[in-house]
This record gives structure tokens, sequence and C-alpha cells, in this order.
């Protein structure tokens, strides 16, 4: 069998006062996405991926949503998944 490789980002996304909310739910709506915190006008997200660049695919699409105004990756870490 072999081994699954998951990479999980961290990221915060920045988004206009009045849209947090909205932002919040169309993230926490993309697959591999999940919302964790909303403060103020900051959501933490984490992403689930096979890859990096699946990663990246994900968070450049975060933009795009209408309110979004900053993405800052705060970390990235690599697991490997091996079922015993």
């Amino acid at each position: 069998m072999e081994d699954e490789k998951v990479v999980i980002s961290s990221l915060v996304v920045e988004a206009r006062p009045e849209s947090v909310d909205e932002v919040a739910r169309a993230l926490a709506a993309m697959e591999g996405v999940e919302v964790h915190e909303v403060s103020g006008y900051k959501i933490v997200v984490t992403i689930e991926a096979p890859s990096t660049g699946a990663s990246h695919e994900v968070s450049s699409r975060f933009i795009q949503v209408p309110g979004v105004l900053n993405v800052n990756l705060v970390y990235v870490n690599f697991e490997d998944e091996t079922l015993g």
C-alpha cells in the first residue's frame, strides 16, 4: 500500500468588515477548507490537500471571493499518513 501524503496549510484571510460572515461561509464551502475562527475582519482557515500545488490552487481561489482583501500563509505542514 502506498503512503498517502497530506499537506496542511494554515492561512489568515482578511475580509471587508461588512463581508466577513459571507466570506467565511464561502471559504468553508470549498473542498478541503475548514474555517477555524473569525476574529474581527480576520478568518483563520486550514487547507488539507494531497500536494503543495493542490493547496496553492485552493488558496489562490480565496482572493476571488467577493469581500476578500488579503490572504496570508501562516504555515505549511507535510504529513505522511500510514495506516498500520
